[in-house]
C-alpha cells in the first residue's frame, strides 16, 4: 500500500469538491473552499492513521527522510534594546493562512479553523520579555476575526491592520493606538458592496488589505474593488487587487493603479515614492514576473524596480527597503502556486546594480553564498525556490543536498522581512523543519537574522504562530511629492508619452527602421465578465494566449526614433515598435498605466531601468517640435480600405483572419488532403477553431508563448520570463507570413502565396499575428460550442449573432457587460 499517495487522494477530493465553479449565483460561497480544504485534510489525516497503524501491524516502514539542515542559534546577535536601539517589537499573532497561491490570501486563506479570539496585534518588550495585548480579535466585531497584516505609522505611536470578522466577509482596515485606545474601523464596505456582489455573479465580497500610512497622512492599501479576476483559469473564481488610498477618514477612495492582475503590499520610500509588488505578465508565462515597482502617492510614474526579466517562478514579496535606501530592500521569496502567506527564503535585492537576473541558485552547482555580485542574495540559502519547478520548495539537507517539498515538512520557512539595519533583520521563521508550513498554528516565532546566515530567537508564543514583526520606533516623515499634470490631457483622460529615440537598446536595429508604435491595451477580466451560464469556457484558454489585448491606434515615429503622442489614461498600455509595413520589430512585454494629465518621458525602447543615454545635442528631437500625435487608425482600418475609420481596434479571430481563409485558402487547404497538412477550415473546436488550433500547434504565427500549458508543450507556458531582443516574436519570426510575402521561400516554388491576399488584408493580417495567437476579442460572450444552439431559459440568446460574439471596441474595454453577454 502506498503510504505517500494514498491519503493524497481524499485530500484533492475535498479541495476539488470546495473549488468547483458555481453553476449558480448562490449555489456556492467562496468560504465553502476552505471548508472543503478542512475536510480533504482531515480525511486524509484519519485514512493516513489508519494506514500508519496497519504498517506498523505489518512491520513496515516509511523510507527516512534525509535529515534537514537546522541553522545554529548564535549568541553573537544581541536581543537587547542597547545593541538593538529600540525597546519594544509590535506584531500580529494568529494561525497561518490557508491559501493555495501566494496571491489568494482574500479569496480562499481563511478556513474556518484559522478563526480564534486570541488573533491580535501584540507587544513584545525586549528588556522585561513580557508580551502585551494592544488589541485581539475577541474585542474586535464576530469576537473570533482573522488579523492578516499590520503596518505602524511614522510616530509609532499607530498601527492599521487589516480584519476579517468571519470567513464570509471582507477585509476591513482598522486603525488603534498601540496604547490600545482610538480603536476604530477606518474604511467601510463600498457603499454599492451588493451591486458589485452582483457583478461577480456569486456570494461574495470586496476585500481592502495591506493598509500602510503615506507621508501626506493619507492611507495606501491593496483592495478587490476594482472588480478584477485573475487573468489565468477558465471560471475566473479568484479575485485580483490593485492599489487605492483614501483619507485618513476612510473618505475619498481613489484608485491607483489599473493592474489586470494584482498588486500587493506598498510601503512608502525614504523619497516619498511608495514601492509594491505587482504580478503582470505581457506575452509571458504566468508564473513568473512577481516583480517589484515603485510610482509616486498619486499613481503616477510607475517604474520597474526588479524582476522583470527574472526567469524564474521566484515571487519578490512583502518587500521593505533597506534604510537610507531606495534602490536596496529585503523581501521573501516565495512560490507562485499551491503555498499560500508568502514563505520562502530572505532575499537582499540590490536594483542599482542594473543586472536583470539573479545569478546562481543556492542549489547549483556555481551558487557562492552572499556572492554580492549578483543583485539577488539569498541569506537563508538553506531553502529556495528552484527554477521552472513548482509546487514547493527546496530545501538543504544535513548532508548538503537538496529535497523538493510540497508541504514544507522538510525544512525553514521565513517570511515578513524587517530591516533594522542592512545587515539585521527580524522576521517570521519557521523554526522546527518538520512542522506544516501552514497547518500548525504555532509554527512561526519572531527571530533575528543577519546577512551571514546566523539566527537568534526573539519571541514565540506556545499556541499561536507571530507575524510582521516591527520595531516600535519613529521614522523620518519622508518627503510629500507634488505632481503637476497637464489639465488639457486630464480633461480628456489621457496622458502624454515623449520618446527620444526608440532605437536605443535594441540590438541590431537600425536609425530610421521603426516607423510606428502601436498602442495597445492588456485587457482586464472584470467582474461583469463573469459566465452566468454552464458549460462555458474561459474567452481566453489555457492553451495559448491567456488574455485578449485591444488596439487604441498607432502613431508616427520620426526620422531621429522621437515619437510624441498621446495614450489612455487610467488603463495597462504596452507598445509595439512597427515597421513601414505596420510589422513588429519589437513589443512592450510589460505595461505601464499612466495618470490622466501625466507627462511621461523614455529615452529609448532598452528595458534597462538605469540605462544611460547619450547627450541630447542643442536640438530637440524632431516629434518635440510639434503637439503630440494623436491615436490614429492603420491604413487597413480605414473606410475606403473597407474598416470603419477607427483608431481603436479590436482583434477577434473567428471574424477578423477565418475569413480570409475561407476566401483565399480553403479551396486547398481544406478538410481533405489539405496541403502541405495545413488545413485553414472554421470547424469550430471545443475552444477555437479548426485553423487556429492548425496555426498554433504547429507555430505557424511565430513562437508560442503561451501563458499557461501550450499546445504540444506542455507547462512550459509558465516561464518565458527573460528579455527578449528585437524581430524574436510575431511577423518576424512567422513561417506563415515568409510564406505569404517571400517569393524565393520554398513553399512558392510550385503555388505563389504572396499573391493571394492584398496588402490590407496582409496588414490586418500581420496585426494577428503579433498578437501571440490572440483568438476572442474580449472576455464577453459565449464561447463553448453548445451555445451554437438557442438557450431554452434565455429566448433573447440569439446563436446566429452572439455565439464567439465579435464586441465593439467600446464593449470590449467596458467596465459592464453588454446585454448579450448577459
Amino acid at each position: 500500500m502506498d503510504v505517500g499517495k494514498t491519503p493524497f487522494l481524499p485530500w484533492v477530493l475535498g479541495v476539488f469538491w470546495a473549488s468547483l465553479p458555481p453553476r449558480r449565483s448562490g449555489q456556492f460561497a467562496p468560504w465553502l473552499w476552505g471548508v472543503g480544504l478542512a475536510v480533504g485534510m482531515g480525511m486524509a489525516a484519519m485514512l493516513g492513521i489508519v494506514l500508519a497503524a496497519e504498517e506498523k501491524a505489518q512491520g513496515v516502514s516509511p523510507p527516512p527522510r534525509p535529515a534537514p539542515w537546522r541553522p545554529q542559534e548564535s549568541a553573537e546577535l544581541p536581543v537587547d534594546p542597547e545593541h538593538l536601539g529600540f525597546e519594544e517589537i509590535v506584531f500580529v499573532k494568529r494561525r497561518p493562512y490557508s491559501s493555495d497561491h501566494y496571491y489568494t490570501d482574500i479569496n480562499n486563506g481563511t478556513a474556518p479553523d484559522r478563526f480564534d479570539p486570541r488573533n491580535g496585534i501584540y507587544i513584545y518588550n525586549l528588556r522585561t520579555r513580557t508580551e502585551r495585548p494592544v488589541v485581539t480579535a475577541a474585542q474586535l466585531p464576530g469576537g473570533k476575526g482573522f488579523i492578516g497584516y499590520l503596518s505602524l505609522s511614522f510616530d509609532a505611536k499607530r498601527v492599521l491592520f487589516d480584519f476579517r470578522e468571519h470567513p464570509g466577509a471582507g477585509f476591513r482596515i482598522w486603525e488603534v493606538g498601540l496604547d490600545g485606545s482610538g480603536l476604530r474601523q477606518v474604511l467601510p464596505a463600498p457603499p454599492d458592496e451588493a451591486e458589485k456582489v452582483a457583478r461577480w455573479g456569486r456570494p461574495f465580497h470586496t476585500d481592502d488589505l495591506h493598509p500602510s500610512y503615506l507621508p501626506d497622512g493619507k492611507i495606501i492599501f491593496s483592495s478587490s474593488r476594482c472588480e478584477h479576476t485573475i487573468l489565468c483559469g477558465g471560471s475566473a473564481h479568484l479575485a485580483a487587487t490593485n492599489l487605492f488610498r483614501c483619507n485618513p477618514d476612510g473618505t475619498q477612495v481613489e484608485q491607483l493603479t489599473h493592474s489586470p492582475v494584482s498588486e500587493f503590499c506598498p510601503v512608502p520610500l525614504d523619497d516619498g515614492r511608495v514601492m509594491y509588488h505587482r504580478w503582470e505578465y505581457v506575452d509571458k508565462g504566468a508564473r513568473v514576473a512577481k516583480t517589484v515597482w515603485t510610482m509616486n502617492p498619486d499613481g503616477t510614474h510607475p517604474q520597474e524596480l526588479y524582476g522583470l526579466a527574472d526567469d524564474t517562478t521566484t515571487v519578490y514579496m512583502y518587500p521593505k527597503p533597506l534604510p537610507g535606501s531606495t534602490d536596496r530592500f529585503v523581501c521573501v521569496g516565495t512560490t507562485h502556486f499551491p503555498q499560500g502567506a508568502c514563505l520562502g527564503a530572505i532575499l537582499l535585492v540590490d536594483a542599482s546594480k542594473g543586472l536583470r537576473t539573479p545569478g546562481p541558485l543556492p542549489n547549483e552547482p556555481d551558487f557562492i553564498p552572499g556572492d554580492f555580485r549578483w543583485p539577488v542574495v539569498n541569506i537563508t540559502p538553506h531553502v529556495c525556490i528552484n527554477r521552472r519547478t513548482e509546487p514547493g520548495w527546496l530545501f538543504r539537507t544535513q548532508d548538503g543536498q537538496y529535497v523538493h517539498d510540497k508541504e514544507g515538512r522538510s525544512g525553514h520557512l521565513y517570511t515578513h522581512p524587517y530591516p533594522i539595519t542592512d545587515r539585521l533583520f527580524l522576521v517570521s521563521y519557521k523554526y522546527d523543519p518538520g512542522h506544516h508550513a501552514q497547518h500548525t498554528p504555532n509554527a512561526y516565532a519572531i527571530y533575528l537574522l543577519d546577512v551571514e546566515g546566523r539566527h537568534r530567537l526573539v519571541h514565540k508564543d506556545p499556541d499561536l504562530s507571530c507575524w510582521h514583526p516591527t520595531p516600535i520606533r519613529p521614522r523620518k516623515l519622508p518627503p510629500v511629492i507634488q505632481t503637476v499634470r497637464h489639465p488639457e490631457y486630464a480633461a480628456q483622460n489621457q496622458a502624454v508619452c515623449i520618446l527620444t529615440d526608440i532605437t536605443q537598446g535594441m540590438d541590431g536595429v537600425k536609425p530610421g527602421e521603426v516607423k510606428w508604435l502601436r498602442v495597445n491595451e492588456v485587457l482586464p477580466r472584470y467582474w461583469s465578465t463573469g459566465r452566468r451560464w454552464n458549460p462555458h469556457i474561459s474567452s481566453s484558454s489555457w492553451r495559448a494566449a491567456l488574455w485578449p489585448r485591444v488596439q487604441w491606434g498607432v502613431v508616427p515615429v520620426e526620422a531621429d526614433g522621437s515619437a510624441h503622442f498621446v495614450v489612455p489614461a487610467d488603463r495597462a498600455i504596452f507598445l509595439q515598435a512597427l515597421d513601414e509595413n505596420f510589422r513588429e520589430i519589437q513589443r512592450e512585454r510589460t505595461y505601464v498605466n499612466y495618470a490622466p494629465g501625466e507627462v511621461r518621458s523614455c529615452t529609448g525602447c532598452h528595458g534597462q531601468r538605469n540605462y544611460s543615454p547619450p547627450p541630447v545635442g542643442p536640438n530637440p528631437p524632431l516629434a518635440l517640435r510639434r503637439p503630440p500625435s494623436p491615436l490614429m487608425p492603420q491604413p487597413c482600418d480605414l473606410v475606403e480600405n473597407g474598416g470603419d475609420g477607427k483608431a481603436g481596434q479590436v482583434i477577434h479571430y473567428p471574424t477578423d483572419i477565418q475569413p480570409l481563409w475561407n476566401a483565399k485558402c480553403v479551396s486547398c487547404h481544406g478538410a481533405e488532403k489539405p496541403a502541405g497538412g495545413l488545413r485553414l477550415t472554421g470547424e469550430i473546436t471545443e475552444m477555437y477553431n479548426v485553423s487556429y488550433e492548425q496555426l498554433a500547434t504547429k507555430e505557424l504565427a511565430g513562437p508560442l508563448i503561451s501563458e499557461f500549458i501550450s499546445f504540444l508543450k506542455g507547462d512550459q507556458g509558465n516561464y518565458n520570463g527573460a528579455y527578449l531582443p528585437p524581430r524574436r516574436l510575431g511577423c518576424a519570426q512567422s513561417v506563415l507570413m515568409t510564406v505569404l510575402t517571400d517569393p524565393k521561400h520554398p513553399k512558392n516554388a510550385q503555388t505563389d502565396h504572396t499573391k493571394l491576399l492584398t496588402p490590407m488584408e496582409l496588414m490586418r493580417l500581420a496585426r494577428w499575428v503579433d498578437t501571440n495567437y490572440q483568438f476572442y476579442g474580449s472576455y464577453f460572450g459565449r464561447q463553448h460550442p453548445h451555445w451554437v444552439n438557442p438557450d431554452p431559459n434565455q429566448p433573447a440568446y440569439n446563436p446566429a449573432a452572439d455565439f464567439r460574439r465579435r464586441p465593439t471596441f467600446e464593449e470590449a474595454v467596458s467596465f459592464l457587460a453588454p446585454d448579450w453577454h448577459r
